[in-house]
């Protein structure tokens, strides 16, 4: 054992406050190093690696783990000190994973016993595991058994580990009742069509990556319908992937911005407010369809209150007034005949949620390419929202005039015109 991991181990079995981080089997050149790891640790000597572990299991510093399967990394299965020391420790929250030389089936088992003694405590937040193929792996649906028990991870990254469909679908299902899920990194694998739709099915993750993967419009389709039912997605980067953005970006801007009813956009989706085609941070503002989605994601991105989104994707999309005409008929009460002003306090309350949804110095042409109007003047939106205001009350007005006259002021005008004749 080097200099450098005889220190690291006195610092481990020291319960050294300064150091944060372990990074196990390090490689021959600094370009394999990861920096943010304080301490690094090698051995061909498989007893130094049960040493570290009694060591592990009595740190309480140490937050994160890096264990690389480098040329003379001798720690594996038979190393149960080691396996023990991570099942007693209660700091570290972060593992990664990496395989690089080929020793895949070695990495895999070392992997899957590193994960079952995480299960033990259960307080990892982040696994990243890198160039680590499962696709042939015997410990690939293991693995995703141990997912199951790791529900307090906020960020999973697969990369370049060779997931197919089918893996995927199983993964799927094990990470869809995590509650504190933020990050899902799945780029660089063999994930297509179907794939895509099962991530699609997921409700309760804030990123998903899955650049350079091999999905279709077919794919990319179906997650884009999904979006209308997904109030956490907030970004998605799809870049290097078999699509066209020209031939998807319609079913995006549907389902941010369905102008079907006034309910439907209400319905549609105000969460998500990145997507990354590889064609810059949004899609190609050169194309009609993409400039729209580039603008209901600024839209979305607006501010983190999505009712507000909602009404500004109203008032863009009814430029002209809203039509008042389904109120006018409403009955609250069982022997109402309809026909009162019970809806109007209701259409006020709304307008005063509007203007704060607006401010007063936003101004509409920022998003003229929401409504697909061109006729939409420019100009503050509190000015436009007055004169929509005011539409809804003439609207009222023209059509129930007889709750806006006093009866009494009715009779006078009807005795005039008999004293006339």
């Amino acid at each position: 054992m080097k200099r450098l991991s005889q220190d690291t181990l006195l610092a481990v079995e020291q319960n050294s406050v300064e150091l944060k981080g372990l990074h196990i089997g390090v490689g021959v050149t600094h370009s394999h190093r990861v920096n943010f790891y304080d301490g690094e640790f090698n051995s061909s000597d498989p007893g130094d690696y049960d040493r570290l572990g009694t060591a592990i299991g009595n740190n309480t510093h140490l937050t994160k783990l890096l264990i690389d399967n480098y040329y003379n990394i001798t720690l594996d299965t038979t190393n149960e000190s080691f396996y023990s020391g991570i099942r007693h420790n209660s700091s570290i929250t972060k593992l990664y994973l990496r395989s690089i030389t080929g020793r895949d089936q070695d990495i895999t088992d070392v992997a899957l016993e590193v994960l079952r003694a995480c299960q033990e405590k259960n307080i990892l937040t982040e696994l990243l595991i890198n160039t680590m193929s499962l696709v042939n792996s015997a410990g690939k649906y293991r693995f995703v058994e141990c997912l199951r028990g790791l529900t307090n991870l906020r960020e999973i990254s697969f990369v370049c580990s060779d997931i197919t469909d089918d893996l995927l679908l199983s993964m799927v299902e094990a990470i869809r009742e995590y509650t504190l899920f933020e990050k899902l990194n799945l780029n660089y694998n063999r994930i297509g069509n179907a794939g895509c739709e099962a991530l699609a099915t997921l409700r309760n993750v804030n990123w998903v990556h899955i650049a350079d993967n091999n999905i279709g419009n077919e794919g990319m389709i179906a997650f884009a319908n999904s979006l209308s039912e997904n109030n956490h997605l907030r970004g998605l980067i799809i870049s290097n992937n078999l699509f066209d953005i020209q031939s998807v970006a319609d079913d995006f801007c549907k389902s941010l911005c369905n102008t079907s009813s006034i309910n439907d956009i209400y319905s549609s989706n105000h969460t998500l407010e990145t997507i990354r085609t590889g064609l810059g941070p949004n899609p190609n503002p050169n194309l009609d369809e993409g400039a729209r989605l580039v603008s209901l994601l600024k839209l979305n991105r607006s501010t983190k209150n999505k009712k507000h989104v909602a009404i500004k994707k109203i008032l863009l999309c009814h430029s002209h007034g809203i039509d008042m005409e389904p109120l006018f008929d409403l009955s609250l009460e069982d022997d109402d005949c309809g026909q009162d002003l019970r809806a109007l306090p209701y259409v006020m309350a709304w307008f005063e949620t509007a203007r704060e949804a607006i401010g007063h110095s936003t101004r509409e042409n920022e998003y003229d390419s929401c409504s697909n109007n061109d006729s939409d003047p420019p100009g503050e939106e509190s000015i436009v929202l007055e004169g929509r205001w005011l539409s809804a009350i003439y609207h009222f007005v023209t059509s129930m005039p007889m709750l806006f006259v006093p009866a009494s002021h009715m009779d006078k005008g009807a005795d005039k015109k008999r004293k006339r004749r």
